[in-house]
């Protein structure tokens, strides 16, 4: 596909560019850019990849990548504004929620050659207004993000996110076996819910609150009468939260704060800490915590690995059904919590416990785990499949998790396709390590090597 010359000489003729939502369309086709685009420092960059678009409060752009003139890989957000100085209006300075852009892209530069942020770092600032006019007639070139060839002896495209889906598991039930190592079960398994109770946008909170209410501090409530106990619990994780005050009366505030006042188990968290704007309600921290207090009320007795770790003859629905608290926490959740924490968890327990077949039992119900709801992710790694790969049914988990695992490998796969022009996967390791540098995150971590390199 032919790529646009964005160089020293630009198109003549001018198109009017009038909202953010335009200047958005145009920043999705940069890849098209043949010599890239020049910060208005000097630098010169070339978009491997523009991001995945931000339907939240936050950043315009998800997870760009980006390469500089020394073969170096950016990956991070980017933000958009029709003049520079909107940084600043907006409040971007005084956001950490915007300590992860690496780029800022405008139309109207107004003199300004970087964006300060929270963190104290600068932003540097890419104009598309002398480009415009060339985006607007472009076609952004399609990234290949899974295998090239499907010729006997090489993976299907659906093997291919299979065996990504495995490595995406495996890595999990790692996590927990180091975990594991460390801690007691019931507190590994506790915290990494609650986290994943979270959602996208408080993990943080989440794990801060298991932290200062671990589940060994609730122990002492199993003997009280089961409708108090409950209230107790979440009287406790709602007061550590220091959400308590936000809680509707119609939602048994006076009573929460009475059984809190006779707890008093932990210092509160500063309510600051959680994040609320364009939160939708189902996903809110009041719910989440009004169903993590439900979770912890059904195994406290038994304890919560001990409660979870009976697999056989259960199948995706029955271990939704011990997941779900509703109307707290719906199916749709509970069987992401599934998947991405308590089969991983399963797996690496077994193993821990020298329990051969509760890590196989998790294993294999994993791998035939029906899909999940489509995530941001998922749909945009859908969308960038290569030609031929629509037809490919991702009608399980393990797929799903394939996809997800790519996405987050994809800095990767496109340095070494798109900047060195060759499939690394198919060089020496030597030539991959002689040939160009390792990929470097926006946080400064070096990326990894092509499989088989140092």
């Amino acid at each position: 596909m032919d790529t646009v010359g964005a160089g020293p000489k630009h198109s003549p003729r001018s198109i009017s560019v009038g909202s953010e939502s335009a200047l958005a369309v145009l920043w999705q086709k940069a890849p098209a850019l043949r010599h890239g685009l020049v910060t208005q420092d000097g630098q010169r960059l070339r978009v491997i990849y523009p991001g995945r678009p931000n339907h939240r409060a936050g950043p315009d752009f998800h997870d760009a990548i980006i390469a500089n003139e020394a073969d170096e890989v950016l990956r991070g957000d980017v933000e958009l504004h029709l003049n520079a100085p909107d940084w600043y209006g907006h409040g971007h300075h005084e956001d950490a929620n915007y300590n992860g852009v690496v780029l800022h892209v405008v139309l109207h530069p107004k003199r300004s050659t970087q964006s300060r942020q929270h963190s104290g770092l600068k932003a540097p600032i890419v104009s598309l207004g002398p480009v415009a006019a060339a985006l607007d007639e472009a076609t952004p070139p399609l990234l290949n993000v899974l295998p090239k060839s499907t010729a006997p002896g090489e993976p299907t495209v659906g093997e291919t996110l299979d065996l990504a889906g495995d490595e995406r598991f495996f890595g999990r039930s790692q996590g927990f076996t180091m975990d594991l190592d460390r801690q007691e079960p019931d507190e590994v398994i506790y915290a990494a819910l609650m986290e994943a109770l979270g959602y996208a946008s408080n993990r943080a909170p989440f794990r801060e609150l298991a932290e200062r209410v671990p589940f060994r501090s609730m122990g002492w409530l199993r003997d009280e009468p089961r409708g108090t106990r409950a209230m107790a619990i979440r009287a406790m994780l709602l007061g550590v939260s220091g959400l308590l005050p936000s809680v509707q009366v119609t939602d048994g505030a006076l009573q929460l704060t009475r059984l809190w006042r006779q707890l008093a188990a932990a210092k509160p968290m500063p309510a600051a800490r959680w994040k609320l704007f364009r939160v939708r309600p189902a996903n809110h921290p009041l719910q989440r915590i009004a169903g993590a207090a439900v979770l912890v009320d059904r195994y406290i007795e038994t304890g919560m690995a001990t409660g979870l770790e009976d697999l056989s003859g259960l199948g995706a629905r029955g271990l939704i059904e011990r997941l779900a608290a509703r109307p707290y926490v719906g199916n749709g959740r509970a069987a992401d919590v599934a998947v991405n924490v308590v089969l991983p968890f399963l797996h690496a327990y077994g193993r821990h416990r020298l329990k051969q077949g509760m890590a196989d039992a998790a294993l294999t119900l994993y791998r035939s785990f029906p899909a999940l709801s489509d995530n941001e992710i998922t749909r945009e790694m859908k969308r960038l499949l290569r030609p031929g790969a629509e037809a490919v049914e991702v009608t399980t988990a393990r797929r799903q998790q394939g996809l997800i695992r790519l996405y987050k490998n994809m800095a990767t796969a496109f340095f070494s396709e798109t900047v060195t022009g060759h499939d690394c996967s198919k060089s020496s390791p030597a030539a991959q390590t002689a040939g160009r540098r390792r990929p470097r995150c926006f946080d400064g971590s070096m990326g990894v090597d092509c499989p088989g390199s140092p």
